[in-house]
């Protein structure tokens, strides 16, 4: 969890600083990236803008109901805690909008620091994964069904889409732990593979055949010796 990024929507100034400084002091090593936010259109321009891992966001606000953010942003591109003093919201949240979790003001260490603990839990079950691009800086977000591979490539990472090729300020081993295993396998010490883009096991070769869609030609990714067997189990 060491660079989440964090935005904080809450009318109250106190309120949104209090919640900043608690997060600081759970994790006073991490660096984490965090935005406050004053309402729910700057709140909506944030999440647009930084594509955060964590939104906590207050329900009661004047101009505009917490609820109304889900108009402007795709709720399911990261994991929303509200944040309000008053738990008869608590249903509507957990039923219909699906949230992660609920704080109730005022937020104590304890029940934050539950909040962060499912978080770290969860991480290998997104549907997303978000990463700084190396050539830019800029974040991004990449459905994990598009993925076709990672490269290693020394202490940075090559990610192959269906469409784009992104170079990746983490190693590949980082990038690996952020993976769903029932979906990415290690073929390689420098290659990680998306099973569902695999067309075909070439064992005489020791190489899984993917389909780039932009060329329409296979790739064949390198299967070691150390990975050999489990990838022959998965497909002879």
């Amino acid at each position: 969890m060491n660079n989440l990024v964090i935005v904080i929507i809450d009318d109250e100034s106190d309120k949104r600083k209090t919640l900043s400084l608690l997060i600081h002091r759970l994790f006073p090593k991490n660096r984490f990236e965090i935005h406050l936010c004053d309402s729910v259109k700057t709140g909506a321009e944030a999440v647009n803008k930084y594509l955060p891992d964590l939104v906590f966001l207050d329900i009661e606000m004047p101009e505009q109901s917490g609820f109304d953010l889900f108009q402007s942003v795709d709720k399911d591109t990261f994991d929303l805690v509200f944040t309000t003093a008053f738990s008869e919201y608590m249903e509507e949240s957990v039923n219909e909008i699906g949230c992660f979790g609920y704080l109730l003001k005022p937020i104590s260490l304890e029940k934050l620091k539950i909040i962060f603990e499912r978080y770290s839990q969860s991480i290998s079950n997104k549907k997303y994964l978000k990463f700084v691009h190396a050539t830019n800086s800029r974040r991004i977000l990449v459905d994990l069904n598009d993925i076709l591979y990672c490269k290693a490539d020394n202490n940075y990472c090559e990610l192959y889409t269906k469409e784009n090729k992104y170079l990746l300020t983490r190693t590949l081993k980082d990038i690996e732990e952020r993976l769903p295993k029932n979906i990415f396998i290690k073929t390689h010490r420098s290659f990680v593979v998306n099973l569902n883009q695999v067309k075909a096991y070439q064992k005489d070769k020791s190489s899984l055949l993917i389909n780039d869609d932009s060329t329409d030609e296979n790739i064949a990714i390198p299967v070691s010796d150390s990975n050999k067997s489990k990838i022959e189990n998965l497909f002879l």
